[in-house]
């Protein structure tokens, strides 16, 4: 690990590209909220945001050691992957639409005294896998985005891992504030009652939704 690297990683420059990426709307932020929207509490949107880390680390790794460029290579194999990303955020925002439109819709009920609440963690774990690992692109763009912060000779492994972790760690920094401010504002602490009246819940559904299919769709059209 060289000093160079180390500067990098702690740079303004680096740090402020990094949280402009990150915190700029993408599917993963519209799934948090939706979800934060759904369930009111925080282990299952907890969850989601793990398993998309988990597959932002499996690209950071890609990127790191050049595997991202076998996509490449093969353009069937990166058509493949984008309609697999782009059917999981389309029914991920037909789900949300339709909830927003259902007549009768009640908003989620808190769990019972003593009776534990129905998470379903491995679930949402594995939904927020998806709607990371489904966009190949994510690994394209941290192929290109890591290296142009280090001199021009190659960077080492060591050094592209060193930014590769700091890009995650802003990225968890991010769900985790963007989890935290959803819930309280979504839900009371006491007693678990809504904050938000059903029509409000319904329009954030639809919009949620809405989004979610046109980032399906610009996925599919790219």
């Amino acid at each position: 690990m060289t000093s160079t690297a180390l500067a990098v990683a702690a740079s303004p420059a680096f740090l402020a590209s990094c949280t402009a990426v990150i915190c700029s709307p993408g599917p993963d932020s519209m799934l948090v909220l939706r979800l934060v929207s759904r369930a009111r509490r925080r282990p299952p949107v907890l969850a989601a945001a793990a398993g998309m880390l988990i597959a932002g680390a499996g690209y950071a790794v890609a990127a790191v050691t050049g595997s991202m460029a076998v996509v490449l290579l093969r353009p069937e194999l990166f058509l493949l992957w984008q309609i697999a990303g782009a059917l999981v955020l389309a029914l991920t925002g037909a789900r949300a639409l339709w909830e927003a439109l259902r007549p009768g819709q009640a908003a989620p009920q808190p769990p019972a005294a003593g009776e534990p609440p129905a998470d379903r963690l491995p679930r949402h774990l594995l939904l927020g896998f998806l709607c990371t690992a489904g966009n190949p692109k994510v690994g394209l763009f941290l192929t290109v985005f890591l290296p142009q912060f280090l001199p021009v000779e190659a960077p080492s492994a060591a050094a592209l891992s060193l930014l590769a972790l700091v890009y995650l760690a802003i990225g968890a920094l991010w769900l985790l504030v963007l989890t935290e401010v959803g819930v309280r504002v979504v839900a009371r602490r006491t007693a678990g009652e809504a904050a938000f009246p059903p029509l409000a819940a319904r329009i954030g559904n639809a919009v949620a939704g809405l989004v979610l299919l046109g980032l399906a769709l610009t996925l599919f059209v790219r």
